[in-house]
């Protein structure tokens, strides 16, 4: 009697973690990339991404990749312009992650702008990019990663 009691409590509490686990449905996939030049080297990196089935609020995490045909590094990353468009939609960055070939970055939209449909909003970050040019001279290349949100 006592083993399924116990068995009970533990079924129990894993149904509680369970239904008080957020969801994340929401879907994030690139659209497109974009490629920068310095001299004889290339970067190509992940530039445009959608987000679908968004509940507002909830953290959305986005990773850009890139590939260089030289030496390339990260150098700064962070928002770009307001940050967030159109007027109306605001938002906050929660953090973002360095990778050997990108960078991991999580936010949240905190209001959108209302549509006949639902709701649409963008997020505008920078990703600043250590490039050499071939010949032993490095420059920062600015690179902008637009999120487009259409509820």
């Amino acid at each position: 009697m006592k083993r399924f009691l116990m068995l009970g409590v533990v079924a129990a509490l894993v149904a509680v973690g369970f239904m008080t686990t957020p969801a994340t449905a929401e879907e994030v996939s690139r659209v497109s990339t974009c490629t920068m030049g310095s001299g004889s080297n290339s970067l190509t990196y992940d530039c445009n991404f959608n987000v679908k089935d968004y509940t507002l609020g909830s953290p959305i995490t986005v990773t850009a990749s890139w590939s260089c045909t030289g030496t390339c590094g990260l150098a700064s990353f962070g928002m770009r312009g307001k940050g967030f468009t159109p007027d109306g939609v605001s938002g906050h960055m929660v953090s973002a992650k360095r990778s050997g070939d990108g960078v991991s970055m999580t936010f949240a939209f905190d209001a959108l702008k209302e549509t006949g449909s639902g709701g649409t909003g963008n997020a505008h970050f920078k990703m600043g990019v250590k490039m050499d040019d071939g010949a032993g001279n490095v420059t920062v290349k600015d690179c902008p990663i637009e999120i487009h949100l259409n509820q």
